[in-house]
């Protein structure tokens, strides 16, 4: 069995779609997804934006299903230079951003097995391997992902893989982050995109409130719509593509 993590349906919706017979599972409380994707059995669910979403609904999902792989997927940061919108990038190592003062940065190793395959991009966009930095909050400014890219050498920055992995190790179950990149190191978000979410769900009403306050907030979260869409299909694409080729080793091998 493998688990496919996100954090929110966005992210969800466009892996759901190449699933086959999807069933609805409701476990404590949350919603999984039981289906065939790619021809292996897998339980996907959104669980929500940040690491304490995170580090609770892996839990519930590794009591539930026992899996021999988790996949921590969906959008993130771009880090580094090179790292474009619609990009993916495949953790090599996770860090834990501990500290960012806006002048030191200080990040801890998360140990992971990471599942054992060999990456490549079956589609038209560019796929990096290296390290994925899990930030406490959304990282807003350009300047902000550009220095956390020179201190680390991440290529991307999100805010729940770091959560996901530690869960997956104490589990003794196989571990896989990819993140597809929806905001390079050369975009801002608007200011006000932390408080868009509540206990890791995003509140809609909030978002309607900053528009209405500031039409240039819905024009940047248009923008960043656009390429959501964009990067909700390469990463859908790209797990689909992968699955058959990964090596699931029985937990606790």
């Amino acid at each position: 069995m493998i688990a496919i993590l996100v954090a929110v349906q966005q992210e969800l919706s466009p892996i759901l779609r190449r699933v086959a017979s999807p069933q609805v599972v409701r476990l404590e409380h949350l919603d999984f997804y039981e289906g065939i994707l790619a021809g292996q059995p897998v339980a996907l669910l959104a669980l929500g934006a940040g690491k304490e979403c995170a580090r609770v609904a892996a839990a519930i999902t590794v009591r539930s299903y026992r899996p021999d792989l988790i996949i921590s997927a969906g959008f993130g940061g771009g880090l580094r230079d090179d790292v474009a919108n619609g990009d993916l990038v495949v953790g090599t190592e996770i860090l834990d951003l501990t500290r960012d003062d806006g002048h030191r940065v200080e990040w801890n190793h998360v140990p992971v097995r990471f599942v054992a395959s060999s990456f490549s991009a079956p589609g038209s966009w560019n796929l990096h391997q290296s390290k994925i930095v899990t930030a406490p909050e959304t990282v807003l400014k350009a300047k902000d992902k550009r220095r956390i890219g020179r201190a680390t050498g991440g290529a991307a920055v999100d805010m729940e893989t770091s959560a996901v992995a530690a869960v997956a190790t104490a589990a003794g179950a196989a571990f896989l982050a990819v993140r597809c990149i929806t905001d390079s190191n050369r975009d801002d978000l608007p200011e006000q995109f932390n408080d868009f979410f509540v206990m890791g769900q995003l509140q809609r009403r909030r978002v309607l409130s900053a528009c209405v306050r500031d039409v240039r907030v819905l024009t940047d979260l248009a923008r960043l719509g656009y390429r959501a869409k964009r990067a909700g299909r390469n990463l859908a694409d790209f797990l689909t593509a992968i699955l058959p080729s990964l090596e699931l080793p029985q937990r606790g091998a």
